[in-house]
């Protein structure tokens, strides 16, 4: 679903884009595309981001420590303990509000940076991948806000799949995030991933082609 009045802007300068799903919707897969078929395009990956702060930022560990209690710090004490801070939030609201106040400024700040960086080196393209885009309210200034949209019953199939979960765990996985179809009535462009993947690299050529017709 390309919005094409949208795109028709002049086609000089970076173009901003956020780009999000749901678990298992094929997301991170698209934006690997993106960059793929786009050589010049900067990306920044949120989940990264996080994973670097959880790793290594002194601050953000200690809060977490007295905010989630010590089971939540590795055994080291130079980290957080993912699974043990997993266990803590997973099904309550409160304690993820906290973590995500705790954690989406730092984020948006890297994310800020690295955009800055594009502009900077003259990137046609400046691609955020961010899972809580809609949840967090997530703004960088973006230009449009892209889907990578699957139906209930095919993330629950993949979820079983890939990472093994049960039908009750992956249910309850996606019901603490926004339902899809309301993350496809806020998004600029959707792209539609039922199929096999190059069904999906399709859309993102032709999207593509419409956004920088004079970038290869």
């Amino acid at each position: 679903m390309f919005p094409s009045a949208r795109l028709l802007w002049d086609d000089t300068g970076v173009k901003n884009l956020a780009l999000t799903g749901g678990i298992a919707s094929g997301k991170s897969f698209a934006a690997d595309e993106m960059v793929r078929l786009c050589a010049r395009a900067v990306r920044f990956d949120s989940d990264v981001s996080v994973r670097e702060l959880l790793r290594g930022d002194r601050s953000v560990i200690e809060q977490i420590g007295e905010k989630f209690g010590p089971a939540c710090i590795a055994a080291d004490g130079q980290g957080v303990d993912r699974g043990g801070l997993r266990a803590r939030v997973f099904g309550d609201a409160a304690a993820r509000r906290d973590l995500e106040r705790l954690l989406h400024p730092k984020v948006r700040e890297e994310c800020l940076e690295v955009q800055a960086k594009a502009a900077k080196l003259g990137a046609p393209l400046f691609l955020a991948e961010v899972p809580l885009l809609f949840e967090g309210g997530f703004d960088f200034g973006q230009d449009l806000n892209l889907v990578v949209a699957v139906s209930r019953e095919t993330q629950l199939k993949r979820l079983s799949a890939r990472d093994g979960f049960d039908t009750g765990l992956a249910a309850s996985i996606l019901a603490a995030q926004l339902p899809m179809e309301r993350k496809v009535l806020l998004a600029d462009v959707v792209f539609w991933n039922e199929g096999p993947r190059s069904v999906l690299t399709g859309q993102i050529e032709r999207f593509l082609h419409t956004l920088l017709p004079h970038e290869r």
